[in-house]
């Protein structure tokens, strides 16, 4: 089998070859790609970046898993949204409402 892929053994003469180059600054080639793309059902293969959370706290942690009824851990994701605080900001301020 000859190594020739169907031209004889010819060698083709590329040094006049020059790409098109486009019209369009790259920032507008990617943004229509993307466009393409999304259209057609493609999803991005770019690495998401995941960003740490700050935490503010300089006392010793814990954890406690709690197994409860869905209402009850939606009240208290809500009780936690609309106040701004974290699970353990929320347990310490009930617990201390409570007086325990």
């Amino acid at each position: 089998m000859s190594n020739d892929l169907g031209f004889g053994g010819k060698k083709m003469d590329l040094s006049a070859f020059k790409p098109k180059t486009s019209p369009l600054p790259a920032s507008q080639e990617d943004e229509i790609g993307d466009k393409i793309a999304e259209k057609a059902g493609f999803s991005s293969r770019e690495p998401v970046e995941r960003i740490r959370r700050v935490r503010k706290t300089t006392k010793p942690m814990d954890t406690a898993f709690v197994r409860a009824p869905i209402h009850v851990i939606n009240r208290l994701k809500l009780y936690c949204n609309d106040r701004d605080l974290s699970y353990g900001e929320a347990l310490e301020e009930l617990m201390r409402k409570a007086g325990v």
